[in-house]
């Protein structure tokens, strides 16, 4: 019996020495799946966070805001076609410029049915003199002063033009209704000045037409200022009667002359080279006020 049992001793230690032991424990082993747990929760949080990252990244805009021109440049109107705007005169109307005291705004009123008038003065040097004009908005105004820097406010303060950017004249729209203020300084020396201002009579066509009839009276040696929109490449068709006497000038809006005011035309045809306002002047050379009529087309 004892030798059974020292058998089954032997046969026990011999297995033993047979198999290899574990190398860890069973606190080992946890250790070692809590940590691939950790990593795996790890490397999802990275996944997640990555997309969420590259969500944000692909949302922000791609563009950089547009930044607002100055209205000192000249803005058409948004139509295509003819615009349907239709000229409205400036009150209160007088027949001159009214006097003022130095430092005290000059109001620039027009005549009834006349689209620009001229103020002459005399200023000390380095002095200011304030004017007044009342406009509607989109109007064109046109603007020149000989002996004097200009600066231009809206009714609601906005400066349009400031001395310091030395201009003697502006050609623009109105960007608001009612009164402008139009403000002229001289250098260093007393000077004369001469300050112009015009509104031109806007021509719309009615509906489904290319083509209108316009009677104006000029007074003695005035101009009578129209101005027309117009696609390019179109055929602008212009002519006055009577004849004698009267001329033509045409020019687009940013300075480019179709008809010269040097010559004595009183019609004139032509494609045009651009789209935007066309300027058409009418001059009298008659020594009475007298009423034209300007037939216009544009094809």
């Amino acid at each position: 019996m004892k030798k059974i049992v020292l058998a089954i001793v032997l046969l026990g230690i011999l297995s033993a020495c047979s198999f290899p032991q574990p190398t860890t424990s069973p606190s080992d082993s946890q250790t070692k799946v809590a940590l691939f747990a950790q990593a795996t929760l790890t490397k999802v949080a990275i996944i997640a966070e990555t997309e969420q990252t590259s969500t944000s990244i692909a949302i922000q805009p791609t563009h950089a805001a547009t930044s607002i021109p100055e209205t000192a440049t000249s803005i058409p109107p948004t139509a295509t076609i003819m615009p349907t705007e239709t000229f409205t005169l400036i009150p209160p109307t007088s027949t001159s410029v009214p006097t003022s005291a130095p430092g005290q705004a000059i109001r620039l009123s027009f005549t009834t049915g006349i689209t620009n008038i001229t103020a002459e003065g005399h200023l000390a040097a380095n002095a200011t003199q304030r004017f007044v004009f009342w406009a509607d908005e989109n109007q064109m105004m046109d603007i020149s002063s000989s002996g004097a820097y200009i600066a231009i406010t809206s009714p609601s303060g906005n400066k349009l033009v400031e001395f310091d950017q030395l201009w003697t004249w502006y050609r623009g729209y109105a960007s608001e209704k009612g009164d402008w203020y139009l403000d002229i300084k001289t250098g260093n020396y007393a000077r004369d000045y001469s300050l112009y201002l015009g509104i031109p009579q806007r021509i719309s066509f009615a509906p489904n037409t290319s083509s209108i009839t316009i009677k104006a009276t000029i007074p003695a040696g005035k101009v009578h200022n129209f101005v027309a929109w117009a696609n390019k490449g179109q055929t602008l068709s212009v002519s006055i009667s009577p004849t004698q006497n009267f001329k033509l000038s045409i020019w687009h809006v940013d300075g480019t002359v179709l008809l010269s005011g040097m010559g004595d035309s009183t019609s004139f045809e032509g494609v045009l080279p651009e789209s935007g306002d066309y300027i058409i002047n009418v001059t009298s050379g008659a020594a009475t006020a007298t009423e034209i009529t300007l037939n216009l087309s544009i094809e």
